[in-house]
């Protein structure tokens, strides 16, 4: 492949159940916390160019953020940097959720719009 590609969410799904694809979801940490992709690792593109990389074992490297432009800058700078065969979900997380398709949520991150910035807060005492 010479050049990041997108991909839609139903063949991005086809992928992941066949096992043909390393899905790195790029958004923030309480984005992720809120709702994602249950493959997706979490791999925050504001700390991507000094996180040490997985292996894709010679998979298909998927790339999603919350509506797919954030993915794309990442997906051009895993291309330029490390990987051969990036895909961006085109739409990112709302054309997943929009094709009807798992997602892993946390209740309590989903009824908090903050999502979990004040979580730290709770804990102390």
């Amino acid at each position: 492949m010479s050049a990041v590609q997108t991909v839609d969410a139903n063949t991005l799904s086809d992928w992941i159940a066949k096992n043909e694809v390393l899905l790195i979801d790029v958004r923030e940490p309480n984005e992720h916390a809120r709702a994602h992709i249950p493959a997706a690792v979490l791999m925050p593109l504001s700390k991507l160019g000094g996180t040490e990389l997985p292996d894709a074992g010679g998979k298909k490297v998927a790339v999603v953020c919350a509506s797919g432009a954030r993915s794309a800058m990442a997906a051009e700078r895993l291309f330029a940097q490390h990987y051969d065969n990036v895909h961006n979900l085109h739409g990112g997380m709302m054309a997943w959720k929009m094709a009807g398709l798992e997602v892993a949520q946390n209740p309590c991150a989903a009824s908090n719009p903050l999502g979990g910035l004040f979580s730290m807060f709770r804990s102390a005492g």
